[in-house]
C-alpha cells in the first residue's frame, strides 16, 4: 500500500509539471465526482432524498457558467469504468440536471453493488477530466472508502487523507458535512460529506474565491471545515477600539479581513494601540497552544510593533481570544502641502500585520466530533481529520490600511489662491493679446495708432518727418523723444 501511495504522488507531480508547461488562459475547470457505489444506496432509493437536487444546485452555484465535468464513481472492474463521465459542458446548460438525475447505483458483474476506491477516482479526475491541468475537484460521498469490498473503511480513509495532506499538488481542501437522513431497503444514513480539492497553486486561489461566495455558504449551511492548508491564515483580527488616542479609530473593511486605521493628521500620532481579539479560522480545529509573534510591514519603512498576548490557548473554531493590544509605530505622515496629498482625493498607506504562530498544536474540536458522530454513527470518522504533523507553524497576513485625514481649511485657502491666480492670468493674457487704438494730434490733425501693450510706434508730421515716439504700457501710453517746437500731443 505504501508503494501504491508513493507511485500515486509521483504521478500527480509529473502530471501537474507537464500541464503547467502547456498552461493557457483557459478558465479553471471544475470536476464533480458523485459516489454511486453500494454504500450510497439510501441516497438513491429513498423517495424523499434531496441528494440529486443538492448536487444540481452545487454544480450551478460553484461553477456558474464555467466548464464542468460530472461523473459517478465507485470502483472500476472489467464490466464498467470508474469514474464514468456523464456530462461535459457549461454548468448552466439546461440539460445538465437531466444527466445528474440519470445517475444510478453501479453493480459488479456478480450483481452485487460496486465497491468504492477514492484514490482511483481522484487520479482519473486529474488525468482525464482535468486533462492534467489545474482545477477544482468536488467529491460527494458518504465517506466510506472500501476498495475490493474492504471492511476497514476507517483505515482506507486514513490512507487517503494522508495522501491529500502530504501531496503538495493538492494545495487546498475544504469539507462540508451535510445532514441528510435517508433510508433504503438495505442501509440508512444521517448525512454525507462534500469535499472540495484544489489541484495546483492557481486552483487554490480560485477555490478560495468559490468558497467565499455567499450563495454557496447558504446552500451548504455555511458549514465549511478546512483540512488544508493548516499553515496559512490561522486567525483574523477583530478590532474593538483604539487606546488613548481620540484622533485614531479602527474598523474592518467589507472583506472582513483588512484593518483600516483612520488617522486625523492634526494629532500627528507616532504610535497607535489597537484593541481587539483574534478569531480562530482553523475550523474544525482547536488551537490548543501556539506562540504568537508579530511584525508590521509597510513598504519602504522599518517600523516597530508589539503585541500584548504571547500565546493562544484552547481557542475553539470561530471563537475569539481575550482582548489584546497591538502597538503599531506609524510611519512618518506626509505634509499636507506635499503633492501626494494636494493632488489626490485622499492619502492612504497600505501594508500588513504579519502574525506567526509557532509551536502550533491543533486538536479536533469536540463539537465537531459530536457532529460527525451524529452524521456518521459508528464510523469513527473524526479520526481521519487528525491534522498533519507538519502543521506546527502558520503564517497569517492581515492587511492594514492607514487612511489619513487632513483639515480642509488650508486646502480651501490654497484652492482660492489658485483660482485668483488663474483669473489674473486670464485677464493679463486678454490685456496682452488685445490692441488699443491711440490718437495723437499732430499740428491739429489726428492720427490713430493701434498698439498692443508694451509696443511702440513712430509719429510723423505732414512732411513725413519723425517728430516723436508713441509707447504703450499695460494700462497707459505716452509720447517720448518729441522734437522741439512741434505741435504734437496725445489725445
Amino acid at each position: 500500500m505504501e508503494c501504491l501511495t508513493v507511485r500515486l504522488r509521483q504521478c500527480l507531480m509529473i502530471i501537474l509539471t507537464l500541464a503547467s508547461s502547456m498552461a493557457s488562459a483557459e478558465p479553471l475547470r471544475q470536476v464533480f465526482l458523485v459516489q454511486n457505489s453500494g454504500w450510497m444506496e439510501p441516497f438513491y432509493s429513498d423517495p424523499a432524498s434531496s441528494f440529486k437536487p443538492l448536487i444540481t444546485q452545487l454544480v450551478s452555484t460553484a461553477a456558474g457558467g464555467s466548464q464542468v465535468v460530472i461523473g459517478g464513481f465507485n470502483q472500476a472492474d472489467n464490466q464498467h469504468p470508474s469514474p464514468e463521465w456523464i456530462y461535459r459542458g457549461p454548468a448552466n446548460h439546461a440539460s445538465m440536471p437531466t444527466y445528474i438525475n440519470g445517475l444510478k447505483l453501479e453493480r459488479k458483474a456478480s450483481g452485487a453493488y460496486a465497491d468504492t476506491d477514492f484514490k482511483e477516482a481522484l487520479l482519473a479526475s486529474i488525468t482525464t477530466a482535468l486533462e492534467g491541468r489545474e482545477g477544482i475537484i468536488w467529491i460527494i460521498t458518504n465517506n466510506k472508502n472500501s476498495p475490493n469490498n474492504s471492511t476497514e473503511t476507517q483505515t482506507k480513509n486514513r490512507e487517503f487523507y494522508d495522501l491529500l495532506h502530504n501531496e503538495t499538488a493538492i494545495t487546498r481542501i475544504a469539507a462540508f458535512p451535510q445532514k441528510m437522513q435517508v433510508k433504503g431497503p438495505n442501509y440508512e444514513a444521517n448525512g454525507l460529506m462534500i469535499y472540495a480539492l484544489a489541484y495546483g497553486q492557481k486552483a487554490s486561489v480560485a477555490l478560495e474565491q468559490v468558497l467565499n461566495q455567499p450563495a454557496l455558504a447558504s446552500l451548504l449551511n455555511d458549514d465549511r471545515v478546512r483540512l488544508k492548508p493548516l499553515t496559512q491564515a490561522a486567525v483574523r483580527f477583530i478590532p474593538t477600539g483604539v487606546q488613548d488616542t481620540q484622533d485614531v479609530s479602527a474598523e474592518l473593511a467589507p472583506d472582513q479581513q483588512t484593518v483600516i486605521l483612520n488617522i486625523n493628521v492634526d494629532s500627528s500620532p507616532k504610535t497607535a494601540v489597537l484593541l481587539g481579539n483574534f478569531e480562530n479560522q482553523f475550523n474544525p480545529y482547536q488551537i490548543h497552544d501556539a506562540k504568537i509573534d508579530m511584525t508590521l510591514d509597510m513598504p519602504g519603512e522599518a517600523l516597530n510593533s508589539n503585541i500584548s498576548l504571547d500565546r493562544l490557548k484552547d481557542l475553539e473554531p470561530g471563537a475569539r481570544s481575550d482582548e489584546l493590544k497591538i502597538s503599531l509605530q506609524l510611519p512618518p505622515l506626509p505634509s499636507q502641502w506635499s503633492s501626494d496629498v494636494i493632488f489626490s482625493s485622499g492619502y492612504q498607506r497600505a501594508g500588513s500585520i504579519n502574525i506567526t504562530l509557532s509551536e502550533q498544536q491543533l486538536r479536533i474540536s469536540q463539537t465537531f466530533i459530536a457532529r460527525m458522530n451524529e452524521l456518521f454513527p459508528g464510523d469513527a470518522l473524526p479520526d481521519v481529520f487528525i491534522p498533519s504533523a507538519e502543521a506546527t507553524t502558520s503564517e497569517t497576513r492581515l492587511p492594514v490600511v492607514l487612511q489619513i485625514s487632513y483639515p480642509l481649511g488650508p486646502v480651501l485657502i490654497l484652492l482660492g489662491l489658485f483660482v485668483l491666480l488663474l483669473i489674473g492670468a486670464v485677464l493679463a493674457a486678454l490685456l496682452i493679446a488685445g490692441k488699443k487704438t491711440l490718437t495723437v494730434i499732430v499740428e491739429g490733425v489726428p492720427q490713430t495708432y493701434p498698439l498692443k501693450p508694451f509696443s511702440s510706434a513712430n509719429v510723423y508730421d505732414s512732411q513725413q518727418n519723425k517728430i516723436a515716439t508713441l509707447k504703450r504700457g499695460l494700462f497707459s501710453a505716452r509720447l517720448e523723444n518729441i522734437e522741439p517746437d512741434t505741435a504734437v500731443r496725445l489725445k
